[in-house]
Parts: C-alpha cells; sequence; structure tokens
C-alpha cells in the first residue's frame, strides 16, 4: 500500500516538535509506503534538515515559506506540489494529517488489513490524546458520524476519490473567510461519490483532546458547508437545520454574532 500524507505545519517550537513526533510515528512502519509533503510557514530560522533526518524509513518533502495563508490555501498548494511530481493515482489513499497528530504503533497494519476485507474508499475514526488499537470493529458509518468525526486527521481518501474532489474550497478554512469547515466540505464531497464508507468507532489516532466548549467558534464554516450542500440529501438537509438551531442557541449565549449565520463569498 502507498499513502501520501500531506501537512501544515505554522513554525514555532512548540508545533516543531508536534511535527517531529508525527515524522518519528510515520518512520517507525514497515511494509506500507508514504510520501509525506510539509508546508513550512512562517520558516524563517527553522532548518528543514533536521526534521528530513528523522525519516529514514520513508520519503519527507519539505516546501518553506516565509507568510503564513489559510489552511484550504496552505492544502492546495501541497496538492499542486504533489501534481507536479507525481499522479494522485500512484497513491492509494490520501490523507491530511495536522502536525499535532499522530500514528499510534499498530494503527497503519490494521488500517492495512481493513481495507484488504471492505475496500472501503472513504474511511474515517476518532482521535484522542490516548489513542488505542483495539480490534476494528463493525461500520458504523452514518451521515451524523460523519459531520461529527471526519477530520483532516482521521480521514482517508482513496486516491480517485480524493482526485475526483479536487481542491479543498479556499474559502473555508482556518484563516478564510468562513473560519473553519474545509475538513467537512471536503468530506461531505467525497461521501457523494464514495461507493464504500467506512468509519470505525474508536479513538485510532492520536491527538490532543477536543474542547466542546471552544466549538462555537468554528460554527461559521460548518454552518456555511452544511448550508452549501443542504439540498443534495435529505440527511443534509436535516443536518443543516439541526446546525442552524445550535447556531440560534450560540447567539442567544452571545457567543456568536448574527454575522455568522452569513455565508462570505
Amino acid at each position: 500500500m502507498k499513502i501520501l500524507l500531506l501537512t501544515t505545519c505554522i513554525c514555532n517550537d512548540e508545533n516543531i516538535k508536534d511535527l517531529k513526533r508525527l515524522i518519528l510515528s510515520i518512520n517507525s512502519v514497515r511494509n506500507i509506503q508514504f510520501v509525506h509533503y510539509v508546508l513550512l510557514q512562517s520558516a524563517d530560522g527553522y532548518s528543514e534538515e533536521c526534521l528530513l533526518g528523522l525519516a529514514s524509513n520513508y520519503t519527507l518533502i519539505t516546501i518553506s515559506q516565509s507568510h503564513i495563508v489559510s489552511l484550504s490555501k496552505a492544502r492546495n498548494k501541497l496538492i499542486k506540489e504533489v501534481n507536479s511530481r507525481y499522479s494522485l493515482n500512484d497513491f492509494d489513499f490520501v490523507s491530511c494529517p495536522d502536525d499535532d497528530c499522530w500514528y499510534p504503533e499498530g494503527f497503519w497494519n490494521s488500517f492495512n488489513e481493513l481495507q484488504a476485507l471492505s475496500r472501503f474508499e472513504l474511511f474515517y475514526t476518532q482521535f484522542s490524546s490516548v489513542p488505542s488499537i483495539t480490534p476494528f470493529t463493525s461500520n458504523e458509518h452514518n451521515s451524523s458520524n460523519l459531520i461529527r468525526y471526519a477530520s483532516s486527521n482521521t480521514t482517508f481518501y482513496a486516491s480517485k476519490v480524493f482526485n475526483e474532489v479536487g481542491l479543498f474550497d479556499e474559502n473555508f478554512g482556518v484563516g478564510a473567510k468562513n473560519n473553519g469547515g474545509e475538513d467537512l466540505d471536503f468530506a461531505i464531497k467525497a461521501s457523494l461519490i464514495s461507493k464504500v464508507i467506512f468509519f470505525m468507532n474508536s479513538a485510532a489516532i492520536g491527538h490532543r483532546d477536543p474542547l466542546p466548549e471552544f466549538r462555537y467558534k468554528y460554527f461559521q464554516g460548518s454552518f456555511a458547508v452544511l448550508n452549501n450542500h443542504k439540498l443534495k440529501s435529505t440527511a443534509l438537509y436535516y443536518h443543516y437545520l439541526r446546525k442552524l438551531m445550535v447556531g440560534i442557541f450560540y447567539y442567544s449565549q452571545r457567543k456568536i454574532k448574527f454575522a455568522d449565520f452569513k455565508v462570505i463569498k
């Protein structure tokens, strides 16, 4: 199996430390080929060599820039860089782990075995600061789980699906017009064209635990995404209405502004 990973990192000492953990977790995997593109932003004063030396068992390609762009723009730059050297069809799966994500021992072997059995084109799971690899359970995919759990760290796309979706919508993402939502937008688009989708209801990926009390900060992006897709299925229309109700609650608590209900284009 050959995997393409795309990561962006805004350089500071803490983020570089996290990124090194991710690289080492990939480097320890055997029997799977990885190509890992990393975009280092605000990279002045940070050496790429300290990262490249950690990836002795796989292909790590770093790109540095002095400025910072939105997350969706950063990922699109990486995709274009990949296409200048490879074809996406060279890979079996594509994922976009954050710099503070990591893979616990045994994850990739289990992923490989499950894919051989299920032949999924879209896979997602959960994450935790204390991830654990348990025997992969039955498929629990539904639209609610997709919208709740399909994040950059936990979602894996068959290359043909990733290629068909294309680029990330640059209206979404941290630092974009609509804050957040780029992962949800991409996952929904991919789900609509994937023949087999598998959700493993287990915290199999390493990442800091989410902070529910700050979920409202990403309301604007996710609401805008659901507004864009609401007419594509009954389930998506239901989730749009549900998100609208959540937004009204946030608004009543003065956590968001009325302008956050507007899709900015």
